[in-house]
């Protein structure tokens, strides 16, 4: 099937084409030049931000707790600071109310018999991003992020709801390690013992060779749409995207 499908594309690109007029051709040469010079500039200006941003967040008076953490890098501490602020005591008075702001913690109402809980809307669309991506890159690198997050899965919450409330315990340590002044220990943070579990944590993959096959082949029915075929393996969209269509999602 990938043969056929190979030998239909080259035979589309190979197949001859209709010439443009060459005062068409010069006028999408200019077009094509300037669209060059545009994305060079901003290639460029990515650049000088990127080494700003090293340069701001290296001496940022909470540099070292936040770089302690395993899995984050310069963007990610750097958006954790630019977003938590430099007075994280001040300003929140405490690792709750800190989750709360970063929309980690939920919402719940109760009234007479009935409790309902919600999703907090009221808090920081950046920083609730940020403590996404944040414990997803921990439970490739943190051992009792990794633990956690399979514990939680194992317990029905879907990937999304894992993640939050394994970004939700990682802004409690983070808050606690701001207001003491003691660096971040995951030993500690996650209660286990480090002589009992292999230190380094090997990217595992989200699905095995026989079931990215499988996947594929799912995708070919009609009518079944990527979410469907993520629910059916219990991985999240963006992961079929990945490993079994190989491009990121748009």
């Amino acid at each position: 099937m990938v043969e056929e499908e190979a030998e239909r594309l080259r035979m589309i690109f190979c197949h001859p084409v209709m010439l443009l007029d060459p005062h068409v051709e010069d006028a999408e040469a200019v077009r094509i030049r300037h669209h060059l010079a545009v994305l060079d500039h901003a290639v460029e200006r990515t650049d000088v931000l990127a080494r700003d941003l090293e340069q701001r967040y290296a001496v940022h008076p909470y540099h070292q707790l936040v770089s302690g953490l395993p899995g984050i890098g310069t963007t990610l501490g750097a958006y954790l600071l630019a977003e938590i602020g430099d007075r994280p005591v001040d300003r929140f008075g405490g690792g709750r109310a800190l989750a709360a702001y970063a929309g980690a913690s939920p919402v719940t109402w109760a009234s007479g018999q009935t409790v309902r809980v919600a999703f907090r809307r009221a808090s920081s669309a950046h920083l609730r991003s940020t403590v996404h991506r944040a414990a997803f890159s921990m439970t490739n690198h943190s051992p009792g992020a990794a633990m956690y997050y399979r514990r939680r899965r194992s317990a029905g919450d879907a990937h999304a709801t894992a993640l939050r409330k394994l970004g939700r315990k990682i802004l409690l340590c983070l808050y606690h390690c701001m207001a003491t002044g003691i660096p971040y220990d995951d030993a500690v943070a996650f209660r286990y013992d480090p002589t009992e579990i292999d230190s380094t944590v090997r990217r595992r993959k989200p699905l095995e060779e026989e079931q990215i096959l499988r996947a594929r082949d799912m995708l070919l029915i009609p009518g079944v749409t990527v979410t469907d075929t993520a629910q059916a393996f219990g991985v999240s969209r963006q992961t079929i995207y990945r490993h079994v269509l190989d491009r990121r999602r748009k």
